[in-house]
């Protein structure tokens, strides 16, 4: 059972990493910065968004959070964007 949560969680993570990248149209260093990822584990966390095993470091629920706190930031600004100049 704890395999199966463990590569579901992996899944979801790797999903939402993805879609970030797709909508955000970040470069490489800028998704890092975002998701407040060190320069010396982003390589290992960018080979998992392309299928490679999850890394230990940061730890998946934080960065489940930090993917979800971007994604929110990046829906509020465009949302910003988008609203400018339409009638309230």
């Amino acid at each position: 059972m704890e395999t199966t949560r463990s590569t579901d969680g992996a899944s979801l993570l790797r999903t939402q990493f993805r879609v970030l990248e797709s909508v955000g149209a970040f470069d490489s260093d800028a998704q890092r910065r975002v998701l407040l990822i060190a320069r010396k584990d982003w390589p290992k966390w960018s080979a998992f968004a392309q299928g490679g095993p999850l890394p230990p470091h940061p730890a998946p629920p934080v960065m489940l959070q930090r993917v979800a706190a971007a994604s929110y930031r990046l829906a509020a600004l465009i949302d910003r964007r988008t609203s400018v100049g339409r009638p309230q």
